[in-house]
Formats: C-alpha cells, sequence, structure tokens
C-alpha cells in the first residue's frame, strides 16, 4: 500500500479519515459509560470562586443554549469531537513534519488513544476523561495543540505559531492554573527561536513581552468572568490552598506559635485537631517515599475540602462574617497562615516534593508500582542514551527535520510538569498524562530516525 501524503488532496482525505476514526473511538467510550460527573465536576458547574473560568464557561454556555436537562451530553460530545480534532492534526503535523512512512503515523495516533485506554483501564478512576466533567476533557486536547504551535516555534520560528501559543497558553491557564507550564515553555521556546535566528538582543525581550501579555490576559480573564458572575473585578480564589494543604499535611501543634493572630491560631489548631483525628497528617505516613506518597495522596483532597474549608466556614459562619465578604475573607486567612507556617514546614515540605517528583516522573511513563519503577529508569535513560547518541551522530545536520529539538521539548515539558505540581498538589496520573503520549511519539521517532542514519551510513 503506497500512500502520497505529499499530495494535499490526499493529506485532506487521510486527515478526515483520521479524524473520523478519532472521534468515532472517543466516543465510544461516550456511548458505554455516559456523562461521568467527577468529583470536582459539579464545582464547575456551581461555577464557585476557587475554580478558574475557562471550563465553568464552556458549561454555562451549554447550559444557556441547551437548558439543564441534557446539556451535559453535548458538553460531553463536543469534547469527543475536539478530542478527536487535536488526535488527527497531531498525527499529520507529526508526518509531515518528520516524514514519516504512514504506517508510523497511524502508530502515532495509537499512542494518542493509549491515553484514553490508561485512563479507563489502569488508573483507579477507571474512565475515559473526554467523557466526563473535568477540565482535562478540554485540556488535554487543548494541550496538543498547544505543543503542535510549540514544535512551530521551534523549527519554522515563524509569528504565526508564536500567536497561536500565546493563545493556546491563555485559554489552558483559564481552564487550570496548573497549566502556568505552558507560560515557561513558550518562554523558552520563543528564545531559543530568536537565538537561533542570531537575534540574540532581542531573544529576552520579546520572551519577557509575549509572557507577560499571556500573565496578562489570563488575568484580564480571571477579572472580567468574576465581575460577570460575581460582581467584583478581581481573580478566582484559592491559589493559595494549595501550598496551605500541603502545610497542613507536614504540621504539628507546635507550630502554632508561629501564627501572630489569635483567631488564626485557633482555626489553625481546629484544623489540626480534625487532621490528626482522621490521621490526614504525615506523622501517619508509611515507610519510604512510595508509603509517602500513597498516604500523602489519600490526604490531600480530605485535608482542603474536609478539613480546613469546613473549619474556615464555620469561624466564617459564628462571626457573623457577610455572604459576599467570605471568599476574600478565606483567601486572607490561608494566605496569612500559609506565609508564616512556611518556614517550619519546609524539611517535610522538602520531603514530600522529592517523593511527589519521584512519583510524577514514574506516572508520566508508566503506573508505580516496585517493578514497574525500575522498568521506568530504565525508559528514561534508554530515551536519554538514543538522544545523545543522535546528537553524537550530528542528524540535525544530516537529517531534514530531525526530532532533536521534538525530543528536548518533550523532556523539558515532563520536567516542568512533574517539578510544578510537585510543587503544589500531587502527582496523580491525570496531571501527569498531558506529555505521555509525546514521550512514546518522540521516542518511537527517534528510533526510526537513528534506523535511518544507519542504513544510509551517514552521521559517523
Amino acid at each position: 500500500m503506497n500512500v502520497d501524503l505529499a499530495d494535499k488532496r490526499t493529506r485532506r482525505i487521510v486527515y478526515l479519515g483520521l479524524f473520523v476514526f478519532s472521534v468515532v473511538f472517543y466516543l465510544i467510550w461516550y456511548w458505554h459509560d455516559g456523562v461521568i460527573m467527577t468529583p470536582d465536576g459539579l464545582t464547575y458547574i456551581d461555577m464557585t470562586s476557587d475554580r478558574e473560568p475557562g471550563y465553568c464557561t464552556f458549561l454555562w454556555i451549554f447550559r444557556t443554549m441547551l437548558g439543564k436537562d441534557r446539556y451535559l451530553d453535548a458538553v460531553v460530545i463536543v469534547q469527543c469531537l475536539i478530542a478527536g480534532y487535536a488526535a488527527a492534526a497531531l498525527a499529520m503535523e507529526l508526518q509531515r513534519r518528520f516524514q514519516l512512512h504512514w504506517f508510523w503515523m497511524v502508530c502515532m495516533l495509537v499512542i494518542e488513544y493509549g491515553i484514553t485506554l490508561l485512563n479507563r483501564f489502569v488508573a483507579q478512576r477507571r474512565y475515559s476523561y473526554y467523557n466526563s466533567i473535568c477540565t482535562e476533557a478540554l485540556a488535554y486536547s487543548f494541550w496538543i495543540l498547544f505543543f503542535i504551535s510549540l514544535l512551530g516555534i521551534v523549527y519554522d520560528r515563524d509569528k504565526k505559531s508564536i500567536m497561536t501559543g500565546v493563545v493556546w497558553s491563555i485559554v489552558l491557564i483559564s481552564i487550570r492554573k496548573h497549566m502556568m507550564i505552558s507560560l515557561g515553555l513558550l518562554f523558552l521556546a520563543v528564545i531559543y527561536a530568536y537565538l537561533c535566528k542570531k537575534s540574540f538582543r532581542k531573544a529576552v525581550p520579546c520572551a519577557v513581552c509575549i509572557a507577560v501579555a499571556v500573565f496578562a490576559g489570563t488575568r484580564l480573564i480571571d477579572c472580567v468572568y468574576n465581575d460577570a458572575v460575581r460582581g467584583v473585578f478581581a481573580p478566582h480564589t484559592g491559589d493559595s490552598s494549595f501550598i496551605f494543604g500541603n502545610e497542613i499535611y507536614a504540621a504539628n501543634k507546635d507550630m502554632a506559635q508561629n501564627i501572630s493572630s489569635e483567631e488564626n491560631r485557633a482555626i489553625f489548631l481546629e484544623i489540626l485537631e480534625r487532621a490528626d483525628g482522621n490521621q490526614y497528617n504525615i506523622a501517619y505516613a508509611g515507610e519510604g517515599w512510595m508509603g509517602l506518597e500513597d498516604h500523602y495522596s489519600l490526604s490531600y483532597d480530605r485535608i482542603k475540602f474536609d478539613t480546613v474549608m469546613p473549619v474556615i466556614r464555620e469561624y466564617q459562619q459564628q462571626n457573623g462574617i457577610p455572604e459576599d465578604q467570605r471568599e476574600s475573607g478565606y483567601e486572607k486567612i490561608v494566605n496569612e497562615m500559609s506565609g508564616e507556617l512556611l518556614g517550619p514546614c519546609l524539611p517535610d515540605l522538602f520531603r514530600i516534593f522529592i517523593s511527589n517528583v519521584i512519583h510524577g516522573l514514574i506516572t508520566t511513563v508508566l503506573k508505580v508500582h516496585r517493578i514497574l519503577n525500575w522498568i521506568a529508569l530504565l525508559i528514561y535513560m534508554a530515551y536519554i542514551a538514543l538522544l545523545l547518541l543522535l546528537a553524537w551522530k550530528k542528524s540535525n545536520r544530516v537529517v531534514e527535520c530531525s526530532v532533536l529539538p521534538f525530543a528536548i521539548v518533550v523532556l523539558t515539558a515532563i520536567a516542568a510538569n512533574v517539578v510544578f505540581t510537585s510543587a503544589t498538589i500531587y502527582c496523580q496520573m491525570r496531571y501527569m498524562l498531558y506529555n505521555t503520549a509525546f514521550f512514546y511519539q518522540s521516542g518511537l521517532i527517534m528510533l526510526i530516525e537513528g534506523a535511518k542514519l544507519r542504513k544510509n551510513g551517514e552521521g559517523s
């Protein structure tokens, strides 16, 4: 079978086929499992103030157009359509850029499908995110489209890719603050692009301007959204509660002396007493990093939603805090205590961070298991060894479009995602799978590139 993918008409037909097949693949899970309401789903439907505006607005648009009875079905179908578009677009982009045979292009698509299969059959929650009410249902797809723009910046160094990268970064951050990593990757990619053009003086200033534009854009969306929904032109609340949850997990009663406000000290001791009563803190963690990570992952949400939030809400109610001041008051209390507890909690926070990083790196490529952990290490070593070998063979000079920049961007994205997530929350599978497909796709393309060099006897 010989498919001329250089022909524009053929490419359109192939893309349409991949798109239709991908949409059917993602819709299968909707047909089989229906609409999945995740634990976080209602907070986005209710547009609570601690949730980013992107997904809340997405749901609100469908609810407004279709009513409350069936709008979630329409939401899920659109999510599957977007997922199908993103998967097909990535497969075609990788084929075009790296001149892949049609068989390898299909393999790129199958790897992308693997993320859904992992979520459906391996992850703890056992469902595809595209038929779920959660941010990943959109963010996974938009992350792929952002990555395509990133490749355009790194390889083509064109302004169009920079502009689309800025747009996708703003969209992603407005859906999940965790996607701030897109801002860092965009910053580095723009610097690289300008350095390749030998525009050394423009590199950093242009990258800074783009980063400022993305940050300002997301803040503006936050403020406009809150002004429309709550009548307050201010960013959403809840960012600080992530780190505060970690601090409560690591804290003990002796740390109350670090809290200057009497009211906050009483709140802290009540939070700690309830957390201790439910064995939510680090004193009850198992041995080793896996024991710590298992206990921490089970405790984190329980600390935030079942402990910290109820205690502060009870305090506000008892003291007659008006309803419209409770969100800002909640943020103020958490911010104050978070700053005062950071120092004494730092040693255990660092310990949690290291265990998170190890867990995150493994979860990106495999499932955490005593045997699979070592296999994950071997996979990373093989990936880096192959990357270094291609660099040593100077494949970037021999091959028309070498995979090396793609492979390096993927490693950078994994590192950024793991480190940022480890510092703020815990590395559960759904946060780590953003770069899993890219890792295996770039690894496979490196193998293909290495085979080409060996066959042609080049690069030696």
